[in-house]
């Protein structure tokens, strides 16, 4: 089980930023289908916002078992280095069951620019098991530098980033700004982990999504195309439906591997804080 959750943590950050991973199978027929544009190009030109504030809670279970929460937060506005950030967290925290077995405890904090809209800082403070991890990445967009820094250790890394990638948090939120239609090809690129990752999606399909006290909601398949080092995202596939109308946000996603079989992740609760 404990392998199960580290490779769900995997998998779950490339959810939150890509929508889901992409099945192999679908490699050839995906990257055929038309013209994929520049996910910069439609979000500058959306009109789509983030809301003020806002807290959404979701529950993680693994194989039907119920094994912790995910609570993303919009903390509001701040200013980094001279410019106005959005500023996001995301919490996940395993239940006091799946805790006796291996305990995790992270907050991801991350800000982004609020006219530019790419990641401008990163801030890691993971707790999985007896593994531990304090960190922070500057992205410097101008120069296409990320400057890495273990908060435990004192040691420092310097990466090349493309201008306009997003860490996985800010990925999340600005996949919902932007304006995907039925049928839609973008791509745009994530750093997790100090490392790099081209993404590509495809709104693939709507639907209708029943979530319990929550109602039910119009949601859109997003498929995507995950490429590090150009090759192929091989971890697992998933696949995660976000609301099509209103304010677009993560519903439900559900995770799949050899290794931990499935994991569903699904939206309970929404606030504004």
């Amino acid at each position: 089980m404990i392998r199960a959750l580290k490779i769900f943590y995997i998998l779950l950050a490339l959810v939150m930023a890509t929508g889901c991973v992409m099945d192999t199978r679908l490699q050839k027929q995906f990257l055929d289908i038309g013209q994929i544009k520049d996910a910069y190009e439609v979000a500058s030109t959306s009109g789509l916002s983030l809301p003020a504030a806002e807290k959404l809670t979701y529950d993680i279970k693994w194989i039907g078992i119920p094994i912790g929460a995910l609570i993303t937060s919009i903390k509001g506005i701040e200013k980094i280095n001279e410019r106005d950030t959005y500023v996001f967290e995301a919490v996940f925290k395993t239940n006091d069951f799946c805790s006796k077995i291996y305990p995790v405890d992270d907050r991801f904090v991350s800000y982004m620019d609020k006219e530019l809209l790419y990641t401008i800082r990163h801030e890691v403070y993971r707790r999985e098991g007896k593994y531990k991890k304090d960190a922070v990445t500057e992205f410097d967009q101008v120069n296409g530098k990320a400057h890495f820094r273990n908060l435990l250790d004192n040691t420092d890394k310097v990466f090349d980033i493309p201008r306009g990638v997003h860490d996985f948090l800010s990925a999340y939120y600005y996949l919902r700004l932007l304006s995907l239609n039925l049928g839609d090809k973008l791509r745009y690129a994530v750093s997790n982990n100090e490392k790099i990752y081209q993404v590509i999606l495809f709104a693939k399909s709507r639907t209708h999504l029943n979530l319990g006290a929550l109602g039910k909601k119009p949601a859109l398949l997003i498929q995507p195309y995950a490429l590090q080092q150009g090759e192929q995202i091989r971890e697992g596939s998933a696949r995660g439906y976000y609301s099509y109308e209103g304010e677009r946000m993560l519903l439900s996603a559900v995770i799949t591997a050899p290794v931990f079989t499935r994991v569903s992740v699904q939206l309970k609760k929404v606030e504004e804080k």
